[in-house]
């Protein structure tokens, strides 16, 4: 199942810090809080992984993604999307904004191959607190062509949930942004009891 998307999807959302969230379930709260490599973890709880690269080239990135790299507009940015898929699924978008330097220096190459692969293997990037966000699933499908046998289209009434971070590499800082799509682990809980609910109901 491939999974595509006009690009850039972009993120232009509003994001909380942990202490301004309300994060409703604690199978959500250990995906998005999670400080290790997300695709390690896609990696662990599936049988079949595989990552799409819905884009990647020069762009400006979003007001706030610029207000949080405190950038003086001389930087030139690439915007990188990808989908992470588990047995066939997308369960996230990622967008990252990374610094031309950083591409030039560290990341070039990086094709189909995860970022976090590169990040979380380099003790010299340092990663900050996560921001998170909700945002409803229909803002966010809008941008993608849904498979008719995808999962994507359980719920699409449903609020999804995102998480973003900064990772610094000398004097450059880059965004990693991560959405978990309703298909993902992530909401297994919710799930769970959504199906407990409707048992209830037909009782």
């Amino acid at each position: 199942m491939s999974l595509t998307a006009d690009f850039p999807v972009g993120l232009a959302v509003n994001w909380l810090s942990l202490a301004e969230a309300n994060i409703p379930e604690p199978t959500l709260k250990g995906w998005l809080l999670d400080t290790g490599s997300l695709t390690e973890r896609v990696q662990s709880a599936c049988g079949e992984f595989s990552l799409q690269l819905l884009g990647q080239q020069t762009l400006e990135p979003h007001s706030t993604e610029l207000f949080l790299l405190q950038a003086n507009g001389q930087t030139t940015y690439q915007i990188r999307e990808i989908v992470l898929c588990g047995d066939e699924q997308p369960w996230v978008f990622a967008r990252s904004v990374i610094p031309q330097a950083i591409i030039e220096a560290e990341l070039s190459n990086l094709g189909s191959e995860p970022l976090g692969k590169r990040l979380f293997n380099d003790k010299r990037f340092i990663r900050s607190e996560f921001q998170v966000c909700t945002l409803p699933f229909e803002q966010f499908s809008q941008h993608l062509a849904e498979p008719s046998d995808s999962q994507l289209k359980n719920d699409t009434k449903q609020n999804l949930w995102g998480r973003r971070s900064v990772f610094t590499f000398e004097s450059h800082h880059l965004i990693v942004a991560e959405v978990f799509l309703p298909g993902s682990p992530a909401y297994a809980q919710n799930e769970g009891q959504k199906q407990v609910i409707k048992r209830e109901t037909r009782v």
